[in-house]
């Protein structure tokens, strides 16, 4: 369309204004047609491409002005509001400066390297940072001086008015000699990449190449070469072609750089079960370090960058915002504008000073100016209305506006992107360039695309900890491979067996499996049955597997884990009988026997996942004489494996013939029966899993409390065999369905396709698919075709393998097809043969049928001995109870237990003044939620709401209901006013309030509140115990605003009672300074005080609002001598010292140190709030470690609480060494991999190295 067109329907629209116009003349018509006419304006400007350049909206191909006056206010405004640092205004540069050859620049090259081009479509970053820097590294890797001088390919950076001008370059060089392709075996037929020169013919050329070349127009050149330098005429000139560039450098150059995964790659080079976060970190370095090596801007440009960016430091930060919204294609998403405003509003609530923004589109300024809050706009800085940006899809570049002019803006871009300490982005080559500048981003930024980005609470976690100094360790990071299987632990050797071989007719030296067999199949059928050929043979069996097995086989993992060492034996292999595939090996009196050395090196790979198996000393008198023999590799599968009427089978193999496969027609499951028994009893006496993977297992599908476990295996990849077949994932569903309609509530399914579990998981009903437990999403799976040996390491595939293998022998019932995996969880289970179902077996249960048998089996594995929930409609009848005038008000019908859950309760804060029913409600909202649900937990506990005249029987209903079905006769209210429980001790009985430390702020009732809980709480449990039936023995204390926010599975007074704990926490106070005045009295009036663990002033103190006590322990002499003393000096009252201080420094006197556990699993808050403001003072919320939604809460708390009230806080990631490192009790598989997000005010969890002071 041309611009007279354009105006002929701009009038068609000021007729619409018109028409508008008659409606009527009130204010609200007159608004309404003023943005009519902005809104019909913009969709004719989207409509034709039109760009935003130099403040005013251009039509492609065209320089002038368009659009009506409103349109233009209107527009201009959203730069106008924003920060701009400088406006630009670029003059074209000088023409590249002409240099003087050296005459040495090819000296000691093979040749020139000539950067001519990247691929036809990409922009600034794609072109001269991913495609430049891909070059250099092929030049570097081949001996090839470096020189770039673009064509037009690049049509994009391409600017022929400026770039197609001059007199070009002209050079002279050999000839003839081009780069070879390089192709993965076995990979896609487009899987090729650059590899050394070929060997052709080559003569002398002169070569000339037009215009300027592009490249030094932005940058400085890349080497010393300038065409004309005699030491490179007799040198090889050498450039790639555009197929060798892209897809070759571009996607499957493993050495090379990439900017996010190209979606027309396969697995083996995406590698989706790694995060992408860590995919790109050794791209990225490549990248920086290529670049730092090679490329360096032209001074006005980084003036520029500085211009528009200026002083961004670490004590003057600076977040980068990159929003790429016009032609972002290639299978990447548009971020929305407004997911990008949380993390500029974490990051200044955080201390960032200014946030640069970078975008390609004038809607994206447009939308900021509307929408975001002014705290956040007053920090925006952008290059300003100088710039051209588009308005719709249209990409700048096709926007009919200079090359040149896109270059220098893009380049600007990146390098004032690069100059902050922060970055936001999403997907791109502008975004990535700027990280290979500075590497400092990679762990500093976060890429919206990827979906385990962190969130914004995170982030402004991260700016804090970073501008505070905090070694870099402990910041919040993307997710990152749990390697877990490198974390294999050394076996210890066992004693040598004296006469081992003895009673042996010779040794089986297992050293071979087929190679089609991965581990499943290598493990649990070829070894196995060599296994069972040594039973079969009485022999003595020896497990060194040897480097030839092509699917197990690691060189990293199993090559030099131990030296080789040559030993002379003798050998005997069997040579004929097992020479056809038509019987069975055997080891017979007429074999022939040699004398040999044989070779053996590495671990044996079955080291790496099995205790060894082995005669342990082939120098014993008993073996040194015996005959080693091995089954060659092509007998196992051929023979071993098909024919032996002895040996296991995990389905009919193309060569088992019919009358070896189910004989006399017995059905699968009957004829499997022996087979499996064979195979459980082997593996039995063989099989030792190493101690990492079974707690690997253990991990990823925990068995707690006994409840019955469905395990499901869907095998996809590769999965061959004329006798078997693919089950789709489809059939599955109706069987899950049907175990959860039974009552199963614990499913594992463990599959080699993402894929699949995909599929079902979303198939599968919300309140199924919750039930389902896998490795993860970070497992080496297939997404297409390729098999799972073939994406990644054997080592890791091996042990993720084993690692399923063993979760699904846990389970109590197996949902699966033909599998050597399946089969082998049923050798380690052998009860799994009377309860797993094969889909493929034509006589499998029904999935109704299955419904049954699984009701039947989880009657059996879990009986129903809980108490039948009370009836909601009862009439409650309650009784009272008296000890020491203090009266317990509860329902009649249940006898007490052994364990009490307290809170000490108001309805109105006598100290805050607060509405604390409601969140007392809340807290206990929660305990129901995450603990006492579990009828269980109900059961072994009683809930006691101490307080003062503030609760009557009407609430003890209401709290009742809150906890559930099962909370019937549970709760008891105690009445404490008038009791002596509730009464100042004789030390303050005559004491003036006003003298009292910070009275009235804190007032009586807080300090009897502080008593309650140092003194008073173990007399009252210990009354109550000698007056009645009852014998209480832990206390679970929580305060009205304790909140406990993720489920805790456990039994919390098992874990004391089978631990012996006494006392237990969930954070620290670090405020024991007011301690040390008794602390001292005590020592002073007790010379022989001899404490387990002697006061530290700066040491952690229980923050008590949530504990766990063994009342025994408190009741204990010592320890009551000890509190006496406290309370007779008058302190509690007088100075304000607090139960906090008391307990810590009763526990670490008389408890030894492993009686103390610190709860560090479940996310739990307890915050002060300033009545003023609502901004936390003390305390706070901690994530816990089992916490799979731990982000989610603590990131709503941060921007609820914090962002959007703009209250300060201490945020930080705390690690072991923090955590209470002698009293934390970190399961040994997670010891090492905890850290835990804290977002706290005051002296709560102080963010700082506190070590074995926390504990």
């Amino acid at each position: 369309m041309t611009v007279s067109s354009f105006r002929q329907s701009s009038r068609r629209q000021r007729r619409r204004r018109v028409t508008c116009l008659t409606v009527g003349i009130t204010a609200a018509a007159l608004i309404f047609c003023f943005f009519y006419n902005l809104y019909a304006a913009d969709q004719r400007l989207q409509q034709h491409n039109a760009v935003w350049i130099d403040s005013k909206w251009i039509l492609p191909g065209s320089s002038k002005f368009i659009g009506g006056s409103a349109l233009v206010a209107a527009n201009q405004t959203h730069s106008k509001k924003l920060a701009v640092t400088q406006q630009l205004s670029f003059q074209r540069p000088d023409w590249p400066t002409l240099r003087t050859p050296t005459h040495h620049a090819c000296d000691d090259y093979d040749g020139i390297y000539h950067v001519a081009m990247g691929d036809k479509g990409g922009a600034a970053g794609t072109i001269f940072f991913q495609f430049v820097i891909g070059q250099l590294i092929y030049a570097e890797r081949n001996n090839l001086k470096p020189w770039v001088h673009f064509n037009n390919v690049s049509y994009v950076v391409y600017d022929p008015d400026v770039h197609g001008q001059g007199p070009g370059a002209t050079l002279k060089a050999m000839v003839g000699r081009n780069a070879t392709y390089v192709r993965r075996p076995g990979g896609h037929w487009r899987d090729a990449w650059p590899g050394p020169l070929d060997d052709g013919p080559t003569h002398q050329a002169t070569l000339h190449f037009e215009g300027t070349g592009v490249w030094e127009h932005y940058f400085e050149p890349v080497s010393d070469f300038v065409p004309g330098d005699d030491s490179c005429h007799s040198k090889l000139y050498v450039t790639l072609d555009l197929y060798l560039i892209t897809p070759g450098i571009h996607a499957f150059a493993p050495w090379a750089t990439s900017c996010w995964r190209y979606k027309y790659l396969h697995d083996y080079i995406t590698k989706p079960h790694i995060p992408i976060n860590e995919w790109l970190e050794p791209r990225r370095i490549i990248g920086h370090e290529t670049l730092n090596k090679y490329i360096r801007f032209k001074p006005y440009m980084s003036e520029a960058a500085q211009k528009v960016n200026p002083g961004c430091s670490r004590n003057n930060p600076c977040l980068g915002m990159h929003i790429r919204h016009s032609d972002k294609a290639a299978g990447r998403r548009l971020i929305e504008t407004n997911e990008f405003l949380p993390y500029a509003q974490a990051f200044i609530h955080a201390g960032g000073r200014h946030i640069y923004l970078a975008t390609d589109s004038a809607l994206v300024l447009r939308e900021i100016e509307m929408n975001w809050p002014d705290k956040v706009k007053s920090q925006l800085r952008t290059m300003g209305e100088n710039v051209v940006r588009s308005i719709n899809e249209t990409a700048v570049f096709d926007a009919g506006v200079s090359h040149h002019r896109t270059n220098q803006e893009a380049l600007i871009e990146i390098l004032a992107l690069s100059q902050c300490q922060y970055m936001i982005h999403g997907f791109s080559a502008m975004s990535e360039s700027s990280i290979w500048i500075n590497l400092g981003l990679h762990n500093r930024s976060v890429n919206l695309e990827d979906l385990d980005h962190i969130q914004p609470v995170e982030f402004g976690t991260l700016v804090q900890m970073s501008l505070r100094g905090e070694p870099q360790y402990k910041w919040p990071q993307p997710q990152r491979t749990d390697a877990w299987w490198e974390r294999d632990e050394p076996v210890q050797s066992k004693a040598p067996i004296s006469a081992a071989c003895q009673g042996y007719n010779g040794i089986l030296l297992i050293s071979s499996v087929s190679r089609t067999s991965s581990a499943g199949s290598a493990f649990f059928t070829d070894v196995l049955n060599q296994l069972l050929f040594a039973v079969e043979n009485n022999m003595a069996p020896w497990i060194h597997l040897q480097n030839g097995t092509d699917l197990i086989y690691d060189v990293a993992a199993h090559q030099a884990s131990s030296a080789q060492k040559a030993i002379s034996l003798n050998v005997t292999f069997v040579a004929n009988g097992a020479s056809t595939n038509n019987s069975c090996p055997d080891f017979g009196a007429n074999q022939f026997r040699v004398r040999a050395g044989i070779h053996l090196g590495g671990n044996g790979i079955w080291n790496s996942y099995f205790e060894p198996i082995s005669v342990n000393r082939l120098d014993d008198p008993s073996c040194s004489m015996l005959p080693i023999i091995t089954i060659p590799e092509s007998l196992i599968s051929s023979s071993l494996n098909a024919v032996c009427t002895y040996t296991v089978k995990s389905w009919r193999y193309d060569n088992i013939a019919a009358s070896h496969w189910k004989p006399g027609g017995t059905s699968l499951a009957s004829w499997y029966g022996n087979l499996r028994e064979k195979g459980h009893d082997v593996v039995s006496k063989y099989f030792k899993i190493l101690p990492h993977i079974l707690r690997q297992a253990n991990v990823i599908n925990p068995m707690a409390n006994g409840r019955p476990c469905l395990g499901v295996h869907v095998r996809v990849g590769d999965k061959t065999g004329k006798y078997r077949m693919k089950v789709l994932s489809a059939r599955y569903i109706p069987y899950l369905e049907a175990f959860v309609r039974a009552g199963g509530r614990s499913i594992f399914l463990a599959s080699d396709s993402h894929r699949a579990i995909q599929y079902i998981t979303k198939a599968l009903p919300d309140q199924v698919s919750k039930l389902i437990r896998t490795q993860g999403p970070w497992v080496v799976r297939t997404f297409k075709e390729y098999p799972t040996h073939f994406i990644d390491d054997h080592h890791r595939v091996n042990s993720e393998t084993l690692a399923d293998i063993v979760a699904l022998s846990q389970c109590s019932l197996l949902l699966h097809s033909y599998s050597t995996v399946s089969e082998a969880a049923i050798y380690l289970n052998i009860d799994l043969h009377n309860s797993s179902i094969n889909l493929e077996d034509p006589d499998h249960l029904t999935s109704t049928e299955f419904e049954v048998f699984s009701r039947q089996m989880i009657g059996t594995i879990m009986p129903d001995t809980l108490m039948q929930p009370a009836d909601p409609t009862a009439i409650l009848n309650t009784a009272i109870t008296r000890v020491m005038n203090a009266s317990i008000v509860y329902a009649g019908e249940r006898k007490c237990r052994n364990n009490a859950i307290v809170y000490l309760a108001q309805k109105t804060h006598s100290t805050y003044g607060r509405d604390s029913y409601s969140i007392l409600l809340r807290s206990l909202d929660l305990l129901y939620e995450n603990y006492l649900m579990n009828a269980t937990h109900m059961e072994n506990a009683d809930v006691f709401i101490f307080h003062t005249e503030d609760f009557v029987e009407t609430d003890l209903t209401t709290i009742e209901k809150r906890l559930g079905p099962h909370a019937r006769g549970a709760v008891r209210l105690v009445n404490l006013r008038d009791s002596p429980y509730w009464a100042r001790p004789a030390s303050n009985r005559n004491d003036d309030p006003n003298s009292w430390y910070a009275y009235p702020l804190f007032k009586e009732g807080y300090r009897r509140m502080m008593h309650w809980y140092a003194i008073d709480i173990w007399k009252f449990f210990a009354d109550l115990n000698d007056m009645s039936t009852c014998n209480y023995r832990y206390i679970f204390r929580l305060d009205e605003d304790s909140f406990i926010h993720s489920p805790i599975q456990y039994d919390i007074f098992k874990l004391f009672e089978s631990n012996r704990y006494v006392y237990g926490y969930r954070m620290c106070a670090y405020e024991m300074k007011v301690a040390q005045r008794m602390w001292t009295w005590w020592k002073r009036q007790n010379p022989s005080f001899a404490p387990y663990r002697e006061l530290d002033l700066h040491q952690c103190g229980f923050y008590n609002n949530m504990f766990v006590a063994d009342l025994e322990f408190f009741r204990n002499v010592k320890v009551q001598r000890f509190l006496q003393f406290i309370d007779r000096q008058g302190h509690i009252y007088r100075r304000r010292l607090g139960d906090l201080m008391i307990h810590t420094m009763a526990v670490i006197a008389y408890a030894p140190p492993g009686r103390i556990h610190r709860f560090l699993d479940f996310t739990y808050e307890h915050g002060t709030l300033n009545e003023t403001d609502g901004c936390l003072i003390w305390g706070g919320i901690q994530a816990g470690y089992a916490d799979p939604n731990a982000t989610a809460t603590l990131g709503h708390y941060y921007e609820t609480r914090l962002v959007e009230r703009g209250c300060p806080c201490n945020a930080t990631y705390l690690q072991e060494p923090d955590l209470s490192p002698t009293y934390a009790h970190v399961p040994r598989e997670l010891q090492g991999t905890i850290s835990l997000q804290t977002i706290v005010a005051g002296q709560v969890e102080v963010p700082t190295g506190k070590g074995i002071l926390s504990g």
